[in-house]
């Protein structure tokens, strides 16, 4: 275990700079040769609602008071969507009661492809989201918690506390309309945002919607293989910048988009559910995968997929949390 007074007085006065928080931080990092990367989902995970309804409503208010028939814009957004993709649904082979392995369902989700991305381009091309600012979303974000808009669930905040004390890093990937929402919403719950990565869509001030800027790609993110290829950029981004080597990657998400991430080799998955019946953890249990609660974690076991309540029942378990390697 490394000892304060073993390091240098250039080490030492170096460090007294920093804050105690960070300076807890950066000392669980030099006595840490291995460390955990958590990756979560916002809608769903972080959240305990999805928030996209809410984001809707949001720019039709702004844009209402413009004048613009925003709420029949919405409207017809939506239902285009549903109607787009109930005849994917209809049409798609093999059948929900016909997938029986987790590869024939990740090969279901990706084939939605074209659907969410038709689906994006109508908001864009709707100018639903023209001229609400960066500082507007963030705004919203916050004034969303604050007014029980958005509920964030339960020991998250705990849960941010705990990764970031000891030595951990944490960032989010989503599919959400705005990142710099969902930078709102995690400032309201105490977040320092500037410390956090944010993989997720936003639309420019005119209204069009871009994906997550990785340097790879600017396409936007909709479908499980582009959250399964935007995780992989966070951590190689980790990786490069800290020069770090993750002694385990862990991803938290709820919903369907989240299969690839919850499910990739390299992973530890939990699903956030309110209990065993959710969508997702039938769709799991349906194609093979076992699910266990997150009670049962313990390093160096085989089931690689987990399931949660919320953030407190994650805290709780000390094998997952205790990330210090001496």
């Amino acid at each position: 275990m490394l000892n304060l007074v073993n390091l240098s007085r250039t080490r030492r006065a170096s460090l007294s700079r920093f804050p105690a928080r960070v300076l807890q931080r950066q000392i669980c990092i030099l006595m840490s040769s291995k460390r955990r990367a958590f990756i979560l989902d916002f809608d769903g995970t972080i959240t305990t609602e999805d928030t996209i309804s809410t984001i809707l409503e949001f720019a039709v208010s702004v844009q209402a008071s413009k004048g613009e028939p925003a709420a029949a814009i919405r409207d017809r957004i939506l239902s285009e969507y549903n109607e787009d993709y109930s005849k994917h649904v209809n049409n798609y082979s093999p059948t929900k009661d016909k997938r029986n392995t987790l590869a024939e369902e990740i090969d279901y989700y990706r084939s939605l492809h074209g659907v969410e991305n038709r689906s994006f381009e109508r908001v864009s091309k709707s100018k639903l989201f023209w001229g609400i600012s960066n500082n507007e979303w963030q705004e919203f974000g916050r004034d969303a918690v604050n007014d029980g808009k958005v509920v964030i669930r339960e020991g998250f905040g705990n849960f941010v506390k705990e990764v970031e004390t000891s030595g951990g890093i944490w960032g989010v990937v989503s599919v959400n309309f705005s990142s710099q929402f969902i930078r709102g919403v995690l400032a309201s719950a105490g977040v320092d945002t500037s410390m956090v990565g944010i993989l997720a869509n936003h639309p420019d001030e005119n209204g069009i919607l871009f994906g997550p800027e990785t340097g790879k790609r600017w396409s936007v993110m909709a479908t499980s293989d582009a959250k399964l290829a935007s995780m992989e950029d966070m951590v190689n981004s980790w990786t490069r910048k800290q020069g770090t080597h993750f002694s385990q990657i862990v991803y938290i998400g709820d919903s369907g988009t989240d299969i690839e991430c919850l499910t990739e080799e390299r992973t530890n998955g939990i699903v956030m559910a309110e209990n065993y019946n959710s969508s997702l953890m039938q769709t799991l249990t349906r194609v093979g995968v076992e699910v266990k609660h997150i009670d049962s974690y313990q390093d160096g076991q085989e089931a690689k997929v987990h399931w949660a309540r919320d953030f407190q029942e994650i805290v709780r378990n000390s094998s997952l949390m205790s990330q210090i390697i001496s």
